[in-house]
């Protein structure tokens, strides 16, 4: 399994990822395969009625694959529209402008691009209820990434496609937003490295769309 799966920005589920551009392909690789085992597991755990908050799980499976998770900020916000660049003010508000860059690059993309939005939506909406992820990603050093993972959860009144470029503040229901500030270490993350891959890829690559940037 040598040929690696690097694109500079992708859906990876229900999470879109973003890169600064100076991350090697190896280590992009590394995120998105450590980000789609930890989205299963947890899709896995609470759709078995193992665990009733999403994304605690999330930060604990990333915990067990090495990734420094710190406990993140929780806020109440009121309806936004549209979703999409609330959450990217949020991001530069809360972290700051490194992050925030390269996410919306990535968003403006993914607004365009119908395949990866029929993967992150079949992926992130249940019902009435949504959960998503922003990661955008950049270096700390020759074997760390620092990553701002920026988690949404909500109810909407009716399903709907398209929902974080849509300007009706009405369709968002119970929304809670959740925020944190991730170091990845790629020198530890070694000893899970091929037993992810070959987990992810064997399942199928279909949860990963990239997006032209």
């Amino acid at each position: 399994m040598t040929d690696l799966i690097a694109p500079p920005a992708a859906v990876v589920g229900g999470s879109i990822v973003s890169f600064a551009s100076n991350l090697p392909a190896s280590h992009r690789e590394d995120i998105y395969m450590s980000t789609a085992f930890a989205q299963k597991a947890t899709r896995d755990a609470v759709n078995d009625g193992l665990s009733g908050d999403w994304f605690d799980y999330y930060c604990g499976q990333l915990r067990f694959l090495g990734w420094d998770v710190p406990t993140p900020r929780t806020f109440s916000p009121v309806p936004a529209a549209p979703m999409g660049s609330k959450a990217i003010q949020r991001i530069r508000e809360s972290i700051d402008d490194r992050f925030s860059d390269s996410i919306s690059r990535a968003l403006t993309k993914l607004e365009r691009n119908s395949q990866a939005l029929e993967v992150f939506e079949s992926t992130t909406l249940k019902g009435n209820i949504a959960y998503f992820q922003m990661i955008p990603c950049v270096m700390n050093g020759a074997n760390k990434v620092d990553m701002a993972v920026y988690h949404r959860k909500f109810t909407i009144a009716r399903n709907i496609s398209r929902f974080l470029f849509n300007k009706n503040e009405s369709l968002e229901q119970k929304s809670t937003e959740q925020i944190t500030t991730i170091t990845f270490n790629t020198l530890h993350y070694a000893t899970f490295r091929e037993k992810v891959k070959k987990s992810v890829v064997s399942q199928s690559m279909n949860y990963l769309s990239a997006l032209d940037i």
